[in-house]
């Protein structure tokens, strides 16, 4: 039975930039090595590296205009989720394998406007065999209710979501 689950994370920016480091303690897909650390920008795929997430440089400032989630800034909340399909370079892998049981990670970065929509997202974390290009796709076909200051003024802010691929 194939289930696709979404979790949402919403994040600081801080929390953001922390999930570039590379998490040693999680083995990544079950029939692969983990995916490459982000840093290494010449293990990554010419795809991969079109999808990642360009790294900050130490004391960058945020992006003008898009906010922090916190005290003063409600989260989004999601209103419309699209399930990610999985890729066919990974039921290819599968099927080779024999697997039963397969889970993979993609966490995504991205901007939600004013209005609700999904800008410029890009992955933190690799789930690896294409499966990230369609997280990407099914993110950017998601919908949230803004942001907003205590006053109720939507605003853009900053958060990371999970996309999680599994196969049982």
């Amino acid at each position: 039975m194939r289930s696709f689950s979404f979790i949402f994370l919403l994040a600081l920016a801080a929390v953001v930039s922390s999930a570039q480091q590379p998490a040693t303690s999680d083995p990544g897909p079950a029939f692969a090595k983990s995916a490459p650390p982000l840093s290494e920008d010449s293990q990554l795929s010419v795809n991969e590296r079109a999808l990642a997430c360009p790294p900050k440089a130490e004391g960058q400032a945020e992006q003008p205009g898009v906010h922090k989630v916190g005290v003063s800034i409600s989260p989004p909340r999601p209103l419309h989720q699209v399930a990610a399909n999985f890729s066919n370079e990974a039921r290819k892998a599968i099927r080779k394998q024999h697997l039963k049981d397969f889970h993979a990670v993609s966490l995504l970065s991205m901007v939600v406007d004013a209005n609700g929509n999904p800008q410029d997202i890009c992955v933190q974390k690799f789930a690896g065999f294409s499966l990230d290009q369609q997280a990407v796709k099914a993110a950017g076909l998601y919908r949230f209710q803004p942001a907003a200051k205590s006053d109720g003024t939507p605003v853009a802010v900053q958060i990371a979501i999970e996309v999680n691929f599994q196969l049982y």
